[in-house]
């Protein structure tokens, strides 16, 4: 009995160990002077040597100056290609656990710009936007560093902070800090995707604060921006925004309200399907104006 029990003790620090280790990175390079590539595994970068192996298992592994590097080409990790499928098929739980592998078993070439491990945090980060697990991408935003990204992404990192700040949203203080985020995003130079998530972080912040009215303005701004660009985000949008006009007591009373929202939720139920059970209503005919609804 104990031997079995050392054994299993055993078969489950190695594997904890295995999960531990980062993988190398099967990919090529090419060093000025050079005109063959080299096919093999970086091991690990730092902010002056890339290190490279002919093995999978990093044995021999040399240190390369990145002043000497003329190209450096990555392969596409085992995984990748699964987990793009299930995200662009809109399995965003199945695609963010495919990411998070490939995340940590590249996390030792972070230095390289955008290396797969980063590229593979990033998206994972968007898909756990997507379902709305503000928690879990607060807690693993922390590991997206811009030193692993070049430029173009280096906005949605920063966007990343404001949609983790949704986790917690409990206090003025809180809604406070969510508003300053906003103010600074709005200080950036950002592409249509990016200003459209801007807008429904502001929104939020404006609905805690108790102005319908500009959340609303602001939801609308993040679908119409992003409609055709980020699926999910506008489905976000829109989801909310219904919501929040299903919240209004007085809607009945406002008719260019509840034509807003009818036209919302028309457009939702053709392009998403079911609109959320508390906008329902707002899928069927509007009354005549001189209806006693209308009053």
């Amino acid at each position: 009995m104990k031997s079995k029990l050392l054994l299993v003790c055993g078969a489950v620090a190695f594997a904890l160990c295995g999960a531990l280790v980062a993988k190398p990175a099967p990919a090529e390079i090419v060093l000025k002077g050079q005109k063959v590539a080299e096919t093999g595994f970086v091991t690990k970068a730092d902010a002056s040597k890339i290190y490279f192996s002919a093995s999978p298992t990093g044995k021999n592994e040399r240190a390369y100056p990145r002043k000497l590097v003329e190209r450096l080409v990555f392969k596409t990790p085992e995984g990748w290609q699964e987990a793009e499928e299930a995200r662009l098929g809109g399995k965003y739980v199945v695609a963010a656990k495919a990411y998070e592998k490939i995340a940590k078993d590249f996390r030792e070439i972070e230095a390289i710009e955008d290396n797969y491990g980063s590229l593979a945090r990033l998206q994972q980060l968007s898909c756990l936007r997507n379902i709305g697990n503000y928690k879990q991408l607060a807690a693993k935003r922390p590991l997206l560093k811009k030193i692993g990204l070049s430029k173009k992404f280096h906005n949605q990192v920063d966007l990343f902070v404001g949609w983790g700040a949704l986790a917690k949203l409990n206090t003025p203080a809180q809604v406070e800090q969510l508003e300053r985020l906003v103010d600074e995003f709005r200080e950036m130079e950002m592409v249509p995707e990016q200003l459209a998530q801007a807008f429904y972080l502001s929104g939020v912040a404006q609905a805690k604060k108790g102005n319908p009215g500009k959340a609303l303005t602001d939801y609308h701004r993040a679908f119409t921006l992003d409609f055709g660009t980020d699926r999910a985000l506008s489905k976000i949008a829109m989801e909310t925004a219904l919501k929040l006009y299903a919240a209004e007591h007085k809607i009945h009373k406002d008719r260019q309200r509840l034509e807003e929202a009818h036209g919302l939720a028309t457009v939702f139920t053709r392009v998403f399907g079911k609109v959320p059970s508390e906008a329902e209503r707002f899928t069927k005919p509007l009354p005549p104006l001189d209806s006693d609804e209308t009053k």
